[in-house]
């Protein structure tokens, strides 16, 4: 029996060493499977990831427009409701002057004025602002030219007269100045 483990021991040592190799092998093969499954996790958690920042740079850019849009809308509105004011306020400051030279009441004229008064700085606080034009070059982004005239003294393209009052609301023209500009004869 002796003999027979030796004779069986180089076979075995052959066998194991066939094995070994081919262990490794498939160890190889395996390993190197799972560095390219490996890399291509890698590859596909990065791809992921710059879909995921790229989907988040969207919505953070579409919160920004229609936080924009909600705002303009807002003020456009706004916009709106205050141009509808603005003949009101005409109105009242033409009261005012003919109260003063107009026989009425004294507190009667005085209480209309405060009225008045008070409307037109409610608006201001609003941010309406009145477009100023006796005495200002004549510009087109801020006044109409209703007429033209002479005044001696004025610079050519002067405003002399005002007809009927400009106003702006935040840096945009609710209604331009219609005015009446200085022309040499």
């Amino acid at each position: 029996m002796k003999k027979d483990k030796k004779q069986d021991s180089p076979k075995n040592t052959q066998e194991e060493v066939e094995l070994s190799e081919e262990s490794k092998t498939k160890a190889e093969t395996e390993t190197s499977s799972d560095d390219k499954s490996f890399k291509q996790l890698q590859k596909e958690l990065e791809d992921t990831k710059n879909k995921y920042f790229r989907a988040l740079a969207d919505y953070q850019n579409l919160q920004r427009r229609t936080e924009t849009a909600q705002s303009e809308a807002r003020n456009r509105g706004v916009e709106d409701f205050l141009k509808n004011l603005l003949p009101v306020l005409d109105t009242l400051d033409k009261a005012v002057e003919q109260l003063a030279v107009a026989n009425v009441d004294k507190s009667f004229a005085d209480g209309f004025e405060m009225f008045a008064i008070q409307f037109s700085d409610m608006l201001t606080k609003s941010g309406v602002k009145e477009i100023p034009a006796i005495g200002k070059p004549f510009d087109p982004t801020v006044h109409e030219a209703m007429s033209h005239s002479y005044k001696e003294g004025a610079e050519e393209n002067e405003v002399i007269q005002i007809f009927v009052k400009g106003y702006t609301y935040k840096d945009r023209v609710l209604r331009t100045a219609k005015v009446v500009i200085n022309r040499p004869q």
